[in-house]
């Protein structure tokens, strides 16, 4: 509880008074509103008056003493208690000073500590702002004009489209951050304008097209012999590295799979008897249950032989795994005389996905893709690694058909073709073949 007194404040009186533990507000009796709270090693000259409209007294805080004098806080004080007659909240103004002054880099800063970012997003925001915005870090927020966005896109396209794009929302990001972070006291925002919003008056996005660029069946056969012939050579000359990158795109391919979760995932989250493995705090931030089929499971034994870390696809270096695979990516390239990257096999898994009818919901899943929240439907569709197992099988056995490999898997087309023949018959014909066939 606050004990309050009233004395005239003099730098005598106030160097005099003592430090309590619980706080103790003193009044000044030459000017009312002006008080003076000491707390545990503080002593604060303070305005406490009520404001028009207000329920409650307003508290504006002027300075320490005695770094503040007497004679300059009775002078703060004026000024704001004059404000305050006006309908002026001080700390309003206080607010509007600072957001006036906060720099792009200090609303960078606590845009990303107020948010969950994966370490390759948050490295991504990093670099942006060191590769394009530079120049920009200690420049104000305020001062970021429209002008200045249209032109820094401008000259970003001569050399990317997609990376000025890019830069510009996440700039866009950053005001908007900007307008819900720094707000008076009545709750209005201090950032009501977004200057990016010029791109979209002149029509200056660049609005790049998402790459479209997959494998073709024709090239699924050099591919996976490229990494046949690649691994079966570097397991000769005892390259490791290289057997593990072979085994990490051949396992992309095989899943489609995200870059990351896949080199994140951990010996500890490998069910080999179960069939199964499982992806921690994915892109999503939720785990995801995937079935292990055959490719896969030859993959993870031989891992297990290779294995020097926790991660299934480790590697001697500081993180214990493969962290860049694009010159076993190119080698692998140039003997299959191809240019794919590892999003291509993610394209490519999901365009064989769709080609086989298989549910959207069930490839979402696959691919760990987030529905929207507005889909009821997604919300109750939950899908185990048991119930992937069949559409992955019917996806492996689509790539090895293209591939030319031969596996030997005649239920997944039988059960493709059952299904037709089933779907033509009428409710009795059903019946008579399953009296027929299991006699009942």
């Amino acid at each position: 509880m606050t004990r309050t007194n009233h004395i005239r404040f003099t730098e005598a009186e106030i160097s005099a008074l003592p430090i309590t533990e619980k706080r103790t507000r003193w009044h000044d009796t030459q000017m009312p509103g002006l008080v003076l709270d000491v707390t545990a090693g503080k002593k604060a000259f303070r305005v406490y008056k009520k404001l028009a409209g207000r329920a409650t007294p307003l508290s504006v805080t002027l300075g320490d003493f005695p770094a503040l004098t007497v004679e300059s806080a009775r002078r703060l004080a004026r000024k704001a208690m004059a404000d305050m007659a006006d309908g002026i909240n001080p700390n309003d103004s206080k607010r509007q000073f600072r957001a006036a002054s906060v720099k792009l880099s200090e609303v960078f800063q606590r845009f990303l500590e107020q948010r969950d970012l994966k370490d390759t997003t948050l490295r991504g925001y990093q670099q942006l702002m060191k590769c394009y915005l530079a120049d920009w870090q200690q420049k104000r927020m305020a001062d970021i004009s429209e002008d200045m966005v249209y032109k820094r896109h401008q000259k970003l396209s001569q050399s990317s489209r997609a990376q000025a794009d890019y830069t510009m929302r996440t700039m866009r990001a950053l005001f908007n951050f900007a307008k819900a972070e720094y707000k008076d006291s009545a709750n209005r925002t201090l950032f009501p304008a977004n200057p990016v919003v010029v791109l979209s008056e002149k029509r200056a996005w660049n609005n790049v097209a998402r790459r479209q660029t997959r494998l073709r069946p024709s090239q699924l056969t050099p591919f996976l012999q490229a990494i046949n012939t690649l691994r079966d050579d570097a397991i000769a000359y005892r390259q490791d590295f290289t057997v593990a990158v072979c085994d990490y795109v051949e396992f992309t391919a095989y899943t489609g799979l995200r870059r990351t979760e896949l080199l994140e995932l951990k010996w500890q989250d490998v069910y080999l008897k179960d069939e199964l493995f499982i992806l921690r705090d994915t892109k999503n931030h939720d785990d995801l249950e995937l079935p292990i089929t055959a490719p896969l499971k030859a993959i993870l034994q031989r891992r297990k032989e290779y294995k020097v870390t926790d991660f299934v696809f480790g590697a001697n270096n500081r993180l214990g795994r493969i962290t860049e695979p694009k010159k076993v990516i190119q080698k692998i390239n140039e003997l299959a005389e191809l240019s794919f990257t590892l999003h291509d096999l993610r394209r490519t898994y999901c365009s064989i996905a769709e080609s086989l009818g298989i549910g959207t919901y069930t490839i979402k899943r696959l691919l760990n893709h987030k529905t929207g929240r507005n889909d009821v439907t997604a919300g109750y569709t939950v899908l185990t690694a048991e119930e992937l197992k069949e559409p992955a099988q019917r996806i492996v056995a689509r790539i090895n058909q293209y591939a030319g490999i031969d596996v030997s898997e005649p239920p997944v087309a039988d059960m493709d073709n059952i299904k037709t023949l089933l779907s033509g018959m009428t409710k009795e014909q059903k019946l008579r073949i399953f009296t027929e066939v299991f006699g009942i």
